[in-house]
């Protein structure tokens, strides 16, 4: 038989204060620990303009940390600088995109020489964008054609080369820049071996367009590889969208065949 043993009032009393005093406690543990982990996964605010002056002082890569009294300093430069910080870089902004407009406008009226002028200002700015590079190398290598008496006309195709390279550096497959580096280095500078390469890229870059087939093919012939040549003759004979294209490439693949058998 179980025997149930019932308190009595007096005894019953420090065991209800011993059941109140764990519960709070557990209750206290349990809101504390919450409150401790929801602070930890809140990251501190983050400051990446004072972490790059910090950066910057030049004692921390000496394994010297920056003085307290040195972040607080830079941590109020930052505030009292960063509007103008703003404020100048929305301006050279706004000034690049004044000298490529320009430059646009100055090519499409033949003016060539101030639409380089134009492009170099842009691209003091704006130091890795291609496409002002490549317009760069366009417009200096029709500038060239006007240094003839002056001389200088060697000095404005090789300016040009170098800025169709550092356009295709920046993007290797840019087709325009790549296709015109083929054309200068084959026509203007007469180094068609050097061009076979980009003539090569070009074309297998752009698969469609007839002027890049009728370019590899000239290079081809012009470095002995008359018969790669040919054979793309006579499939833009057969497939060039117009009639001069598809007569044209006839007879480069006919004069070929008769010229060279």
């Amino acid at each position: 038989m179980i025997k149930l043993r019932f308190c009595r009032p007096g005894e019953a009393q420090p065991l209800r204060r011993r059941v109140r005093s764990i519960v709070l406690f557990v209750v206290a543990t349990v809101a504390l620990g919450g409150v401790t982990l929801l602070l930890s996964g809140c990251p501190g605010e983050k400051e990446p303009e004072l972490d790059f002056l910090r950066a910057t002082e030049g004692v921390e890569y000496q394994g010297v940390e920056v003085p307290t009294e040195r972040i607080a300093e830079l941590r109020r430069e930052v505030g009292r600088y960063r509007s103008k910080v703003e404020e100048v870089t929305e301006a050279l902004a706004r000034e690049a995109s004044f000298q490529k407009l320009l430059a646009n406008e100055l090519m499409q009226q033949g003016m060539h020489g101030p639409a380089l002028e134009a492009l170099q200002r842009a691209l003091a700015i704006q130091t890795d964008n291609p496409v002002l590079y490549y317009l760069a190398a366009v417009a200096s290598a029709r500038t060239a054609r006007a240094h003839r008496i002056d001389g200088q006309r060697r000095e404005f195709l090789e300016l040009s080369e170098a800025l169709y390279r550092d356009a295709i550096a920046l993007n290797p497959r840019y087709r325009a820049a790549l296709f015109g580096l083929a054309v200068l280095l084959s026509f203007e500078l007469d180094r068609p071996a050097d061009a076979l390469e980009y003539a090569r890229r070009t074309a297998e870059l752009e698969t469609k367009d007839p002027a890049v087939r009728f370019l590899l093919a000239h290079v081809l012939v012009r470095t002995g590889n008359v018969d790669e040549a040919s054979r793309i003759y006579d499939d833009l004979a057969r497939t060039a969208p117009a009639t001069e294209q598809r007569q044209r490439a006839a007879a480069n693949r006919d004069e070929l065949r008769r010229d060279w058998q």
